[in-house]
């Protein structure tokens, strides 16, 4: 009786964390502000929550819908309301403008941007792409770490190129990536996700968790609230 009484327990544990998931469906993805340690990124809130700001306060949260940016002092609904609009227009303002100076947008958080320091995450290391913000020229890519090195030639016109077979991606190894020509290197450290989320939330969430802080701004700019 008594292990019936622990698995009944057990089950209501595990349909409250169910039920808890199924409601925290909106995610703090930056915060700045006294407020930033109550609503620290990663921390998931249900559609139906309230938020009390303070002054100085900027928050913003990512929903299946898209991101959107709360500033204090006030109370705001978790839920995306009117005020979404205003912001998604500004931010396809701001990508018309970025376009329109020619500087590509990365299409996937799951590219390495070879401009940006820092750690990145990889859902399937045998599909690692590279990505290069400005294309219009020719260069030559070295990449230095885990033991080897290689050097790839990377075409005009093209934004991305396939991680070159010949070196291993090892989680937790640093990797320099330089462009002899200009001079321009940067430092990334690898992080293996082993089960990658298939959804924007899930995927924000192992990106925090992770500390792939450029990619989940890629995936976080690349969202539009409808």
């Amino acid at each position: 009786m008594k292990s019936t009484g622990v698995f009944k327990i057990g089950v209501a544990v595990v349909a409250l964390a169910v039920s808890s998931a199924s409601l925290a469906t909106v995610l703090v993805v930056r915060a700045n502000g006294p407020s930033a340690k109550i609503y620290p990124p990663g921390k998931a809130l249900p559609e139906s929550a309230k938020i009390q700001l303070q002054q100085g306060d900027s928050l913003m949260l990512l929903n299946t819908k898209g991101a959107r940016t709360l500033r204090g002092p006030g109370t705001f609904a978790v839920a995306a309301g009117s005020g979404d609009i205003a912001a998604a227009a500004n931010r396809r303002a701001r990508f018309s403008a970025m376009r329109s100076g020619e500087v590509r947008l990365n299409p996937s958080p799951w590219n390495v941007d070879i401009t940006q320091s820092g750690k990145v995450c990889v859902a399937d290391a045998s599909t690692l792409t590279l990505w290069r913000p400005l294309a219009d020229d020719a260069i030559k890519l070295t990449i230095r770490g885990n033991g080897g090195e290689q050097t790839i030639d990377w075409p005009a016109g093209k934004d991305t190129i396939s991680w070159p077979t010949g070196l291993a991606v090892a989680s937790g190894a640093e990797y320099q990536l330089t462009q002899p020509d200009s001079g321009d290197m940067a430092r990334v450290t690898f992080v293996t996700i082993a089960s990658p989320p298939a959804d924007k939330i899930g995927t924000a969430q192992s990106l925090i968790a992770n500390e792939c802080t450029n990619q989940l701004d890629v995936l976080v700019e690349g969202s539009s609230v409808d």
